[in-house]
């Protein structure tokens, strides 16, 4: 076990400030991750170390389409979750570890073979990855893992990437500034009582770390699984639109299909139609670059010139197959036809 950085004591608790949850953890027990433990009135990361997944991924999965594109990253992550998401995707690294013998889930993690940091980045530089992603779970249950990882990352020339549910305090963003260089952040729902009852959290941290993390020039992608019955009704498309024009109409929106998981098999498959929809009240809204995920929809992937109209990249999944970004300074893109400003790490 690894002492974590964000911590304030207490009396009787010691209360842990990497996510919005601040639980405040008494002697002995576990925070809502169930991955941060107090021993003798300091907070340990009981997983430093253990990774549940490494693999090398386009980094168009992530999902981000307008940092690095065409490139590799390094993905990592390791088990546990501060949400509990009914529907997850990734449900066998990120929930299964909810076990509530604490002595049996400490001496588990205990058990696992570990992973230090440089390893990580040594496999991401031979790999020939340009960044390494922290996904799969959230990285806020591997915090301090990644801020190791990310500062070697950094010495070697490599980007950093959240792929995260945005579920952070002002002190945890503030740990990782300058070493964050972009995120995709999943706005789940536009509404609190949903965002309680199917993911264990609420509503406006993650909209305020969306803010702060703009503030601070960190790339943002945002993501949206658009579920039958919760959040597929104009009037919460519309709200969720509404609010990325109000932090820049620029910041790419990945709307995703649904596909029934975990404790959400009985739901449906999210329909083309509800997709074309979002896709169409996104534009309405003024968003200049909406893409559709998890299905094959043609032209619905693709990065169009905001200003000329042009195709910029053409898309077919993971895959690029034509490319209209000239390359300007400091990783700046602009339209090979008409010279527009895209927003992005080209």
């Amino acid at each position: 076990m690894k002492a974590i950085r964000l911590f304030s004591k207490e009396e009787g608790f010691t209360q842990c400030l990497i996510c919005a949850h601040r639980c405040r953890i008494k002697d002995g027990k576990l925070g809502v991750c169930k991955t941060i433990t107090n021993k003798d009135g300091v907070l340990y990361s009981i997983n430093y170390g253990i990774l549940a997944a490494q693999s090398i991924d386009p980094i168009e999965k992530k999902p981000l389409f307008q940092f690095l594109p065409g490139t590799f990253s390094y993905s990592i992550a390791s088990p546990g979750c501060n949400f509990r998401c009914l529907g997850c995707q990734n449900a066998d690294i990120s929930q299964s570890y909810r076990d509530d013998n604490y002595k049996t889930y400490v001496e588990y993690f205990e058990s696992l073979k570990k992973t230090s940091p440089k390893d990580v980045v040594e496999s991401a530089l031979k790999a020939n990855c340009q960044s390494i992603s922290y996904t799969y779970t959230d990285p806020a249950v591997f915090f301090d893992y990644s801020i190791d990882v990310m500062e070697l990352a950094h010495k070697k020339g490599l980007k950093n990437i959240f792929v995260t549910n945005g579920y952070y305090t002002e002190e945890s963003i503030g740990a990782a500034k300058g070493l964050l260089d972009a995120v995709n952040v999943d706005i789940k729902f536009f509404n609190d009582a949903n965002y309680r009852k199917i993911c264990g959290g609420r509503l406006e941290p993650v909209l305020e770390s969306i803010r702060l993390l703009y503030k601070y020039g960190v790339h943002i992608e945002l993501t949206t699984l658009l579920i039958d019955e919760y959040n597929n009704n104009n009037e919460e498309i519309k709200k969720i639109a509404d609010f990325i024009v109000s932090v820049d109409l620029n910041l790419p929106w990945h709307i995703s299909r649904f596909f029934p998981l975990y404790k959400m098999q009985d739901g449906k498959i999210t329909s083309e139609k509800t997709i074309i929809n979002a896709y169409n009240i996104g534009k309405k809204a003024g968003l200049k670059y909406i893409y559709a995920g998890n299905i094959q929809l043609d032209g619905y992937e693709d990065t169009l010139c905001p200003s000329c109209g042009n195709l910029l990249i053409k898309r077919r999944g993971y895959n690029i197959l034509e490319y209209n970004i000239i390359k300007g300074a400091i990783g700046e893109g602009k339209c090979k036809f008409c010279g527009y400003s895209i927003y992005g790490i080209f």
